[in-house]
């Protein structure tokens, strides 16, 4: 026994790490035991001989070492079983039948359908699928939770087991209830082994309160402003519409969608950074980083129309109140796994322009971004839910019901109304006290840890800030042309050619690969790279596109339009004023085309007359395309000084240039 006890004195634990257990809860007996017990252990892992631990415990000495070995086990919450192990007639293993053999009657029957799952694994497989696929779903009853669609499961149970060669005499087709209640049991334990499976399997929609996932390098908590931000998009609880104009002085207005509104909020000083409006059914990925460019670049303040409607007094956003907080770049960037959050552009952007990490947070899980959710919350509850025509936070919300009773056409607020009740409320809210910040206002938190604290920040560099077109999409193309046919080089870009003054003489570009950055709000100039990075030129849409500003969702949805035939497009016409007519047309009946209508309308609005190339670095002003001159050989400049006599060109004269 000596030697034994000497072998594994080395691997002893240490009894204070171990889960205890609040023994004045027990009984007077069980206390007794319990103490006893527990003393005989802490002995035995000091290293005390057996027959003092059995003389100064009670505890026979046979039983010491097996009671320590029980407190080595695992417990069912994944740590060991500790001091637990000691309670008196505490089980540390859970019931597992050995009999092969079920008797017939209504007794005897403990651990005989854990046996069979155990014994026929695709029973157990059955069962997993059926909660995966929410066949059967768990609801809360009187006395805790039900079983729903247990007697579909049953049937399907029931022939499984026949086709694993199971007879009406063997277990659990003998029973007078086929096993249904230890069925039910099954699927309870199944779906309880964590609250995640429980709460999947009730069909929650939600998952409220516990402890943030771990994520590598992520922050707990914000400590300093720009530290962590989150985004996510709300679509604004009012319905919209808005005012054609037909003819002089004659207004026609027509319902519209439900808009979008993304949001981008630094959580240590709760202060709303950015935000951006979709007018479209879905956000995509362009949407997505025009918000980041808007939370990065200065703001300024719209002007108002709405009768009494001001700011209030130190209201406005952190780069207008703090032009040091200009193209200030954030550390972590958190979101949702929505698809436009996550798309490769996203990424690239967040990554490698912006430098910050980039957290999607689980599904389903919106507790995960508070901050964010608590704000559209607010902004609901302050503009959104007050306004005619509110359609209220759900179907059932009464507001809802009172504001289809009561509201007319004329009732329902206008798109600029609402952007401007937005403007302000969002400008509002980052100078309004907040409780959880001791009373400071956002703006009020920045400036104490911007000026008084000087907390070190990092802002984007200059040449990016001249080069945001990076923050839009990369496209990757080819130039095209042939010398042979006489084509000059040019660049297809989704059903447009492109080209330029100096991309038309570079006869070396034709078939090389180009990287290309454009404006997703106006695509009628594209920046063009080549494949090692190196600016070349900006190039322009060439024929009947170049005449009206459109984005890159308005292009395709147009040749989606011709495609199908529903839209004609004669030579000379322009293919945007001509969707325009299109949606005008359409949108007396359908809010979807009157919606589409509002954002072309916009987009033509904010776009600069003549197209406009995303903002890049300086350039020479000889010429668009940064390339060095080519020295002509000696023979040929000496002929370049003797008038040149023009030739016939064999190019068609269709192509036109234009600066």
């Amino acid at each position: 026994m000596t030697g034994r006890r000497s072998a594994t004195a080395t691997d002893r634990a240490d009894p204070t790490l171990w889960p205890t257990v609040a023994w004045p809860a027990l009984s007077g007996e069980q206390q007794k035991i319990f103490r006893a017990r527990e003393e005989a252990v802490r002995l035995y892992c000091r290293r005390a001989p057996l027959r003092s631990i059995e003389a100064a415990t009670g505890v026979p000495f046979s039983s010491v070492r097996r009671m320590y070995e029980r407190c080595l086990q695992t417990h069912a919450d994944g740590r060991l079983q500790g001091l637990r192990a000691l309670v008196p007639y505490e089980h540390v293993k859970s019931y597992r039948r050995s009999a092969k053999s079920v008797r017939s009657g209504p007794a005897g029957k403990a651990g005989a359908f854990q046996q069979l799952l155990e014994r026929h694994p695709e029973l157990e497989a059955l069962i997993a699928n059926e909660l995966q696929a929410h066949h059967v779903v768990l609801r809360e009853g009187p006395k805790g939770l039900v079983v729903g669609g247990l007697s579909a499961l049953h049937k399907r149970f029931r022939l499984l087991c026949l086709e694993l060669g199971l007879t009406q005499g063997d277990y659990p087709l003998v029973q007078d209830e086929q096993g249904i209640r230890s069925l039910g049991a099954a699927v309870k334990s199944m779906a309880a082994r964590s609250f995640e499976l429980a709460a999947r399997a009730a069909l929650a929609q939600k998952r409220s309160g516990g402890v943030r996932p771990h994520a590598e390098g992520l922050p707990l908590v914000a400590a300093i402003p720009f530290d962590a931000v989150e985004f996510d998009g709300h679509r604004v609880d009012v319905r919209l519409r808005i005012v054609f104009e037909r003819v002089a002085g004659i207004e026609e207005s027509f319902e519209i969608d439900r808009v979008w509104l993304l949001t981008i909020i630094d959580i240590c000083s709760r202060a709303i950074l950015g935000y951006h409006i979709v007018l479209e059914p879905e956000y995509s990925r362009f949407d997505v980083l025009k918000t980041v460019e808007r939370a990065l670049v200065p703001w300024r303040p719209p002007a108002l129309t709405i009768p009494g409607l001001r700011f209030a007094p130190g209201a406005g956003m952190p780069s207008e109140r703090f032009p040091e907080l200009g193209y200030a770049l954030w550390n972590w960037f958190r979101f949702d796994n929505a698809k436009a959050h996550l798309a490769e552009d996203t990424l690239r952007v967040l990554t490698d322009i912006v430098g910050c990490g980039a957290h999607a947070g689980p599904a389903y899980r919106p507790n995960e971004r508070p901050h964010i959710e608590r704000f559209f919350g607010t902004l609901a509850s302050v503009i959104a839910h007050r306004l005619p025509g509110t359609t209220g936070s759900g179907a059932a919300d009464p507001r809802r019901r009172i504001a289809e009773l009561t509201a007319t056409s004329a009732a329902v607020v206008r798109l600029d109304e609402l952007m401007e009740l937005t403007a302000v409320a969002i400008a509002n809210y980052n100078a309004a006290a907040h409780t959880n910040l001791g009373g400071r206002s956002p703006l009020e938190m920045l400036g104490y840890y911007v000026r008084e604290k000087q907390s070190a920040l990092r802002w984007l560099a200059e040449p990016m800030r001249r080069n945001l077109c990076l923050l839009q999409h990369e496209h990757e193309g080819h130039v095209r042309g042939s010398v042979v046919k006489g084509v000059r080089p040019y660049i297809h870009f989704f059903g447009a050619r492109y080209t330029s003054h100096a991309l038309a003489g570079r006869a070396d570009l034709i078939g090389k690969p180009v990287r290309l950055y454009f404006d997703a709000e106006d695509v009628r100039a594209l920046r063009v790279f080549d494949a090692a990075g190196r600016e070349l030129c900006v190039v322009e849409v060439q024929g009947a596109w170049r005449h009206t500003a459109h984005t890159l969702r308005m292009r395709k949805e147009i040749l989606a339009l011709v495609r199908a035939r529903k839209l004609r497009i004669a030579h000379n016409d322009d293919p945007v004023q001509c969707y325009l007519d299109y949606l005008r047309h359409g949108a007396a009946r359908r809010r979807r085309s009157a919606s589409k209508a509002e954002i072309a309308r916009r987009a033509i609005d904010a776009a600069a007359p003549a197209p406009k190339a995303p903002p890049g670095p300086a350039e020479k002003a000889q010429s668009d395309c940064a390339t060095a001159p080519v020295p002509l050989p000696a023979e040929e400049a000496k002929q370049s000084k003797s008038p040149v006599k023009g030739k016939r060109l064999i190019i068609g004269s269709g192509q036109v240039f234009s600066r």
